[in-house]
């Protein structure tokens, strides 16, 4: 039996942990701490509109170290979150982040060192939390893998069999690393253009001028990415609004949508501020992160 603690109840975190939780071969921990575990307990958790029955656990009360540790928390909460897990940890454990951005992995690896680490990302999810609702219409693709997969790795294998198990979706590609950039790209385009312009996935989808800008923000990271010889190519912005973000539902919104909507920091720092900072350094001009970065954090510092 696996044992996996899910670090990060949120709107991503509740459908896979929902879905881990089916796997009768399993055992899954979705581990918080007291207060917020007393919350999970009282109010419980909703998915598409069924209550769901999940082992809410703080670190004292698993009493083992377990095989993986699933990050589903923000950026801004990672470092809590990895001294939360250390009392579950031994020398067996292996750390999968699909935190957004690309940075989540080395400071993981910075903290339990990066043999222990691996690449992963959700794409195409669209997954939106009210309180203790999430709904979703579609689960999107785990991709996850060792930062190069020519060979996939017996770790990596034992992982796919539980998502296989779990019915989650998932896939290993040859090149995590260049995986997490594309990802990285399209957090870029389509998170600030929503937020700063109250758009759902739809009205993303069908305003011409809106993807206009979205598009032009992803070929700013392009010239980031390959500056740091990382192979994007503008190809791969209509092969994701052509095969991914048309399945993706209606009325679902972007995490960061869903953080200026509750008036909580966004991922900003993690997406076109970390655009502007590699651009600098590499003499390359990025103005229309520039611009979205400007007006999300003019928004935040009402709150």
């Amino acid at each position: 039996m696996s044992t996996i603690a899910m670090i990060g109840i949120g709107a991503v975190g509740a459908v896979y942990a929902n879905l881990l939780n089916q796997d009768e071969v399993t055992q899954l921990y979705c581990v918080m701490d007291e207060k917020r575990k007393e919350r999970y307990v009282s109010e419980g958790m909703n998915v598409n509109g069924n209550e769901i029955n999940l082992n809410y656990v703080t670190p004292s009360e698993v009493n083992e170290g377990v095989d993986y540790v699933i990050f589903a928390v923000k950026n801004t909460q990672l470092d809590a979150a990895m001294d939360l897990v250390e009392p579950i940890v031994d020398d067996r454990t292996t750390f999968l982040s699909l935190l957004n951005g690309i940075d989540s992995e080395r400071q993981l690896s910075k903290r339990f060192g990066e043999d222990r680490v691996l690449y992963g990302l959700t794409n195409g999810i669209d997954a939106t939390k009210n309180n203790q609702e999430v709904f979703y219409t579609y689960p999107g693709t785990l991709y996850f893998g060792e930062k190069q997969n020519e060979q996939i790795t017996e770790r990596v294998h034992q992982l796919q069999a539980v998502f296989e198990r779990a019915q989650i979706p998932s896939f290993v590609p040859v090149d995590m690393e260049r995986q997490l950039w594309h990802k990285f790209m399209v957090n870029v385009g389509v998170n600030a253009v929503t937020a700063i312009s109250r758009s759902t996935h739809g009205v993303l989808r069908d305003s011409e001028e809106l993807l206009n800008v979205s598009k032009r923000a992803m070929n700013e990271v392009i010239k980031v990415a390959n500056a740091n010889n990382i192979a994007l190519t503008e190809s791969m912005i209509d092969e994701f609004f052509e095969n991914v973000w048309t399945k993706v539902g209606y009325s679902g919104k972007t995490s960061m949508l869903q953080d200026i909507e509750a008036k909580r920091k966004s991922e900003n720092d993690y997406f076109a501020k970390r655009v502007i900072e590699m651009a600098q350094k590499h003499g390359i001009s990025v103005p229309v992160n520039e611009t979205l970065y400007a007006f999300v954090h003019h928004e935040e510092k009402r709150f």
